[in-house]
């Protein structure tokens, strides 16, 4: 029985080699699927200011992996009725076993990138990026990954792309018990494939809530409008208070422009020449306060 494993085992990375660009798990997809409509979301309370958003149990029958950097795993969050709008994603979790998937590698210390993105791409898949950041899998079992700032107001997906090649790279737990949820979805970018749903159910992805529900930011959404956000070619800044200056910044904390406001109703600016991406702009009032808001580029 031993040899006849380790046989199986060959046979199964030679047919990963073949195929090449494709995810590879622990065991095949469970394809058992529930009629039970229960409501899967929990929240949990946390004492760190946040709340967990979760569509899992917490154990992985399970895992999955993509064999190039680069491919994508996500998971569905609906907009809950508590707490009230507007919503802070601070974080997420994820679960990646004990180090035993993939077979052969070691995934510790290895990057992955968690983003938040809008629910209004094609067919309502993940469509605009809100907010992203990178992490490493310094620990086996949950990760947890705190930084992020995403405002939602609506549905939105936590998205974990994959930034090392099997079987170095950091897995995903999948919780296979029924009922699913079958909120899980998968991008191939190697291949330029769309979003689809996973034949693996359920990715262990968590959202982490802030308790705080944007005040910070709905705040600042009251002295100034920002329309287009996303913007293309021009974004226009709209001071429903006397401002002094503003700053755009980019994700690695460069200034890119630095404009006196002082005295005007709005300000254009002209992002053509951006990279797509996630930008902030910092604004001093006139008053002395100064707050932060968030702008994403989409060409």
């Amino acid at each position: 029985m031993k040899y006849v494993k380790w046989i199986s085992l060959v046979v199964f990375y030679l047919f990963i080699a073949v195929s090449g660009r494709g995810q590879i798990s622990l065991k095949p997809a469970s394809t058992g699927q529930s009629d039970d409509l229960q409501k899967f979301t929990e929240i949990q309370p946390s004492d760190s200011g946040y709340m967990i958003i979760t569509y899992v149990d917490g154990n992985a029958e399970n895992y999955a992996a993509w064999q190039l950097a680069g491919n994508m795993n996500a998971v569905k969050f609906s907009f809950p009725t508590y707490p009230h709008s507007p919503l802070t994603v601070v974080g997420a979790m994820i679960y990646v076993g004990n180090g035993s998937f993939p077979a052969g590698g070691n995934f510790l210390n290895q990057p992955f990138c968690i983003s938040v993105y809008s629910n209004d791409g094609e067919n309502g898949m993940p469509g605009t990026l809100i907010d992203s950041l990178t992490a490493l899998a310094n620990n086996y079992e949950w990760i947890r990954v705190t930084g992020l700032n995403a405002l939602v107001t609506s549905d939105y997906y936590i998205v974990m792309t994959q930034l090392s090649n099997s079987p170095d790279c950091v897995p995903l737990g999948v919780d296979e018990t029924l009922p699913k949820a079958n909120r899980s979805y998968s991008r191939n970018m190697q291949v330029g494939n769309p979003w689809v749903l996973s034949p693996y159910q359920d990715f262990m992805i968590n959202a982490l809530i802030s308790t705080n529900v944007g005040l910070e930011e709905t705040l600042a959404s009251s002295e100034v409008k920002i329309c287009p956000n996303p913007a293309n070619e021009t974004v226009k800044l709209e001071f429903c208070t006397p401002m002094k200056t503003l700053t755009l910044i980019n994700s690695a904390g460069q200034i890119l422009l630095e404009e006196n406001s002082a005295n005007q109703p709005s300000i254009f600016i002209n992002t053509s020449f951006y990279l797509s991406g996630v930008y902030y702009i910092r604004f001093d009032t006139a008053s002395g306060d100064s707050f932060t808001r968030k702008l994403v580029v989409l060409h």
